[in-house]
């Protein structure tokens, strides 16, 4: 990536928990900044031209996926979900929704810089760990 190609990165999210698990590595690389929206202000005006967004869908909700979906007009970028299915039928239709990657809340920090890369390249990137963490309910908030 040249020092010319837009780098930042908008990630909407409710938990500055996940937030601060990004791996100081993705920091290197990227110019991720927090937007913590709420229902009724969700600051999509603030978001100018991101190379991706992340929405962490964990903390949201879905439907906040659709407002961004909704929203893509705006920005011509990929989005990455954020959430704790493991399902492949339920993340296909976040997929379907418009998001073009999906991570699980559990990998996300182990995952996170290999599926900006892929998304950022133009490709799809869903969770390779999925299985591993399929039935671990006691994970979920």
């Amino acid at each position: 990536m040249n020092r010319d190609e837009n780098r930042d990165i908008a990630f909407f999210s409710n938990s500055n928990e996940v937030f601060e698990s990004i791996p100081n590595q993705a920091f290197k690389l990227w110019d991720i900044f927090l937007v913590s929206p709420d229902s009724s202000s969700p600051y999509l005006e603030r978001i100018k031209e991101p190379a991706l967004i992340i929405v962490d869908t964990y903390s949201l909700g879905l439907d906040f996926l659709q407002l961004i979906c909704d929203n893509q007009y705006e920005w011509s970028c990929p989005v990455l979900v954020l959430d704790h299915y493991t399902e492949r039928l339920l993340i296909e239709s976040i997929i379907d929704r418009g998001a073009n990657g999906y991570l699980l809340v559990h990998s996300f920090e182990e995952e996170l810089p290999e599926a900006i890369e892929h998304l950022l390249e133009g490709g799809k990137y869903v969770s390779t760990l999925l299985e591993s963490y399929k039935g671990n309910t006691y994970l979920l908030k």
